[in-house]
């Protein structure tokens, strides 16, 4: 029998994120071999499942609250090694509360309105974006705080200064991965922005580079 990696999508929206996007990106993954996913609507409901039986978990929602207890559950997950993709407007979700900008490593400031990006590659020789090149795509363009410490892999340019896109960290034993495209349905569709978010996930689950 073939060997799955279990995947948990935490996926919620209409408009923000888009319920397109959310259809696109889950067939996306979907598709990547060797993986079966669970798809939930909201962090709370972590706390029914066998949480720590998944290699990674995928965030793609945009909410205002959540109990600490399912944030106490997340962080645990990540610390214990667990894997976190974290998509888009998912980084502007629980903003009053610090413990998610920890496991993050950022946190929404602002963003623009919908324009074209220059996604630009940043030190990604030889981590798991490598090869990738510059492309473009409309998207908003999104403004966080962030650790210093990330590992900035694309960037773009924001009224001059330049903001991360992709940023992957360490927390605990556990790897986290945060792209901030994802608003249109051009950037859920656009195929270097599925590649990246393929190769975060596979590398969230502790994939070797050779194999991404």
């Amino acid at each position: 029998m073939e060997q799955h990696s279990s995947g948990l999508l935490i996926f919620d929206g209409l408009f923000h994120p888009p319920w397109l996007g959310r259809r696109n990106l889950e067939r996306s993954l979907r598709f990547v071999p060797g993986w079966a996913f669970t798809r939930i609507s909201s962090l709370e409901k972590v706390l029914q499942l066998p949480f720590d039986s998944f290699q990674c978990v995928v965030l793609y929602f945009h909410h205002k609250r959540v109990s600490p207890s399912a944030l106490d559950a997340l962080d645990r997950y990540v610390k214990e090694g667990g894997g976190l993709l974290v998509v888009h407007c998912a980084s502007a979700s629980f903003k009053k509360q610090p413990q998610y900008f920890q496991i993050l490593g950022g946190r929404f400031r602002e963003h623009g309105s919908v324009q074209e990006l220059q996604i630009d590659p940043t030190n990604a020789e030889n981590g798991p974006f490598s090869g990738i090149p510059t492309f473009a795509v409309r998207d908003e363009p999104f403004r966080h705080e962030y650790e210093s410490t990330n590992q900035i892999h694309f960037t773009t340019t924001i009224e001059g200064e330049e903001e991360p896109v992709v940023w992957t960290k360490e927390h605990g034993q556990g790897h986290v991965c945060y792209c901030s495209l994802g608003h249109t349905i051009e950037a859920t569709r656009n195929p270097h922005v599925l590649e990246i978010l393929r190769r975060g996930l596979l590398w969230c689950a502790g994939t070797p580079l050779e194999a991404i």
